[in-house]
């Protein structure tokens, strides 16, 4: 049996039984609401808290006719991720030239090819789980503890997905002076611990901090990163396909889900990496 989530629409189900009783919530989710998946997603994302945007993406397509009999076929829209840097003006001597300033616009394309595929930029990333008939009977509400997994499971992979592309700028050794001179604000700079611990510590007031910058703990990079998360994003293709499989005659099923993920880095001279 096949069938897709769509992140842009479907809704988590709720977190609390016919009886009242409360299943376990993913944080910071009250009991009692109702929650798309799309912003479940963003509250459970790293870098989204950091600053990142997180894109749920549905390919945009456009109706064009051909021909003199009018056939109709469906053209792909190429989108991007562009982010602007401020343009300064230069003073200009009396009789003088002004001096061509580089285009201050940076852009990511997202990688979706004309059948609606993701082409090689972006990952295809898939789970499964399995289980055996016993287990199903035993959790009645099985299908919702899934859906909760496989939300958070993408908050996650896309916290991987961003960070694995950031370090593979090979980014240079931060310091304040780097920053003031990139034109980044104090205000956007946030930091993610990896599992290395590199430059953390916890400050006077409780709060989280590498190389003085507010940060928190990611499991999924051993490194230290600061840098302006608001000038990267995530993509993650709105339709998430799940199989389902029975893999025995005794019942037992499998569950696959299947989903496409891209990091979206115009522009990775803002972030940089915290030493030891």
């Amino acid at each position: 049996m096949r069938g897709i989530i769509d992140l842009n629409s479907d809704e988590l189900p709720k977190i609390q039984d016919k009886n009242g009783a409360l299943k376990r919530p993913p944080a910071g989710k009250a009991a009692v609401e109702n929650l798309k998946i799309d912003a479940a997603i963003l509250r459970q994302s790293l870098v989204a808290q950091a600053g990142a945007e997180i894109i749920i993406y549905k390919d945009p397509t456009e109706a064009v006719s051909t021909g003199v009999l009018g056939d109709v076929v469906m053209m792909s829209k190429q989108s991007y991720f562009e982010t602007f840097e401020a343009a300064p003006f230069a003073l200009v001597a009396d009789g003088g030239e002004v001096t061509v300033t580089p285009l201050p616009i940076n852009r990511a394309a997202i990688h979706v090819d004309a059948t609606g595929g993701l082409q090689t930029a972006s990952g295809i990333y898939g789970l499964r789980f399995e289980f055996s008939r016993a287990t199903l009977k035993s959790y009645p509400s099985i299908e919702d503890a899934i859906m909760h997994a496989v939300v958070q499971g993408l908050a996650r992979t896309g916290d991987a997905v961003l960070t694995a592309g950031i370090m593979a700028a090979t980014p240079a050794a931060f310091s304040l002076a780097a920053a003031a001179a990139a034109g980044v604000r104090m205000s956007e700079l946030r930091g993610l611990v990896g599992t290395a611990g590199h430059g953390a510590a916890i400050d006077n007031n409780g709060v989280l901090r590498a190389a003085g910058i507010a940060a928190e703990l990611s499991p999924d990079l051993s490194a230290t990163i600061v840098g302006s998360f608001a000038r990267s994003a995530v993509m993650i293709r709105s339709d998430v396909e799940v199989v389902v499989d029975r893999t025995n005659i005794d019942g037992s099923l499998a569950v696959t889900a299947w989903a496409g993920l891209q990091a979206l880095l115009p522009d990775t001279t803002r972030f940089w990496t915290v030493a030891a």
